[in-house]
């Protein structure tokens, strides 16, 4: 068990790391997205807001699984269970960020890609069904 919280914590101080690089790479101007599930309900958030959002909920993840694991509620279930959910879900955590940082990066590398994908979801909302 002491295993799992280890890596979790050495996951979890990977996403410290990589937002610690955002802060420093990305310009003030960035947007970053907060991913809510597929890309059409992704949001652009400020790259402090964004960033901020990013190691809050791997904290946070970090935090309740640690606690869930190590409770009584955890006691029945597998040991393979225990020892395995904390490090899964803070990997998934630690790459979504990486992406989201690697998105926001491309966008201003592209110029425009946030403004393209306001302006696409206007023109869906305004442009009447075929059919």
């Amino acid at each position: 068990m002491i295993a799992s919280l280890a890596i979790g914590g050495v996951l979890l101080a990977g996403m410290v790391v990589a937002t610690g690089y955002g802060a420093a790479r990305l310009p003030g101007t960035a947007r970053v997205p907060l991913h809510a599930g597929t890309p059409e309900y992704r949001i652009w958030l400020s790259k402090r807001a964004g960033l901020s959002a990013w190691l809050g909920g791997g904290a946070a993840a970090f935090a309740l699984l640690a606690w869930l694991s190590l409770s009584r509620m955890a006691a029945n279930w597998a040991s393979s269970m225990r020892m395995t959910l904390l490090p899964a879900v803070m990997c998934v955590a630690l790459a979504a960020e990486v992406a989201a940082i690697i998105m926001a990066r491309q966008a201003v590398v592209d110029g425009t890609a946030a403004t393209q994908l306001a302006t696409a979801e206007a023109g869906r909302r305004e442009a009447p069904d075929s059919q």
